[in-house]
């Protein structure tokens, strides 16, 4: 049994996360008779680890096949990791959106060329605009619709300058009708009822919805009774579409101390905005867990389809302050924070403000976020 999965790019966070739980489904279906294979546009490793169900502390190889040569794969990561003037700029993965069709074309062939007996697709952007093979079953995990095109269209186009919103604005068209051709599926999945929703509009597609899964640390975290005083921002360092330049500017007028985890294109520009209240500590910190946890909020401003901090800081008790748009609003109620409708920073500090000032029970909290997972898983 040939199993070949399909995402847009293989790097550190919750959408691989999620492919490797769908992996380990598969190799819990069907044992040692199957065979597993990634197939992605760009990756930052050559071979995926995954621990085999079956316990024993077993682990198994999974093969990734890129869709761009090896060294133009690392000339993109090399300066994805370290800025350099114009440069960075040139070897942006986002600039790549002007080939996708070539280049989903090529890894189709390359999908075509292994013969798989299935097909399953993890998608946020173009995963599954794969050429349909004849016969083979396909199966989509949707976490979102290529949002740059769609329901952030807006924001992209409103930041882009120059030559680049040019460019995006004479391909945005063309990769829209190309988008809507792949909606051929035997099973559609989304992650939240915010991409259902958009799924069924744009698509057309019927679907049903399952959360991802959320680590089990999580699950019997112990709940902070008295949080510190700071708050936390955990997520990819990009001002694009996150916001993050946004929640440092916020942080930067209250004066309030504020945590930020992750890495990203964009963190050299970040750290030049923060002010002295502001600490990066790298993706992955030691005791990454503990800081969220401990802390007096978790910051999201993104209209998300799903974003897995959120769900795993409230079921640790942490209130969240986040957009009103998108799937955080389905997890987010009164008791469990406060959702911003307008980002203007003006707003955003007196909203921040009735964030600060209701004392949350904690307990309630997660509690409240175990009742919507388990009814969508």
């Amino acid at each position: 049994m040939k199993i070949a999965f399909v995402n847009c790019w293989t790097m550190p966070g919750g959408v691989l996360n999620v492919l490797q739980d769908l992996m380990i489904k598969q190799l819990r279906k069907y044992g040692k008779e199957v065979e597993i294979s990634l197939f992605t546009l760009i990756s930052d490793r050559e071979n995926l680890e995954l621990p085999l169900p079956w316990g024993n502390g077993a682990m198994v190889t999974i093969p990734i096949v890129q869709t761009l040569p090896k060294w133009i794969n690392q000339i993109f990561l090399f300066f994805t990791k370290r800025k350099v003037k114009v440069l960075s700029g040139i070897f942006d993965y986002r600039n790549l959106m002007v080939f996708y069709p070539r280049l989903m074309k090529l890894l189709s062939y390359k999908i075509k060329k292994r013969k798989p007996d299935e097909i399953q697709i993890s998608s946020f952007a173009i995963a599954k605009n794969i050429t349909p093979i004849p016969w083979v079953p396909t199966h989509l995990y949707l976490h979102s619709p290529m949002q740059y095109i769609w329901s952030h269209y807006d924001e992209y186009d409103a930041r882009l300058t120059w030559w680049k919103n040019g460019l995006f604005n004479f391909i945005v068209p063309r990769l829209r009708k190309w988008d809507l051709k792949f909606h051929h599926f035997d099973s559609v999945v989304c992650n939240s009822h915010y991409t259902q929703e958009l799924a069924e509009e744009l698509y057309g597609l019927k679907s049903t919805v399952s959360y991802p899964k959320i680590a089990d640390q999580y699950w019997f975290a112990w709940i902070s009774p008295k949080p510190m005083p700071y708050f936390v921002y955990v997520g990819r360092l990009v001002n694009f579409v996150r916001e993050t330049g946004l929640i440092i500017q916020l942080f930067n007028r209250l004066k309030l101390p504020l945590i930020v985890i992750g890495s990203g294109p964009d963190e050299e520009e970040l750290k030049a905005l923060a002010g002295e209240t502001v600490i990066f500590t790298g993706w992955n910190p030691e005791g990454m867990t503990e800081i969220v946890r401990d802390s007096a909020g978790l910051i999201n401003l993104t209209k998300e389809s799903f974003w897995i901090w959120t769900v795993e800081a409230l079921l640790m008790g942490v209130p969240v302050f986040g957009f009103a748009e998108g799937a955080t609003a389905e997890l987010v109620d009164e008791d469990c924070g406060v959702l911003v409708k307008s980002k203007k920073l003006e707003d955003l500090v007196s909203d921040f403000e009735l964030f600060c000032s209701k004392n949350r029970d904690r307990k309630l909290i997660s509690e409240r976020i175990r009742e919507k997972m388990s009814s969508n898983s």
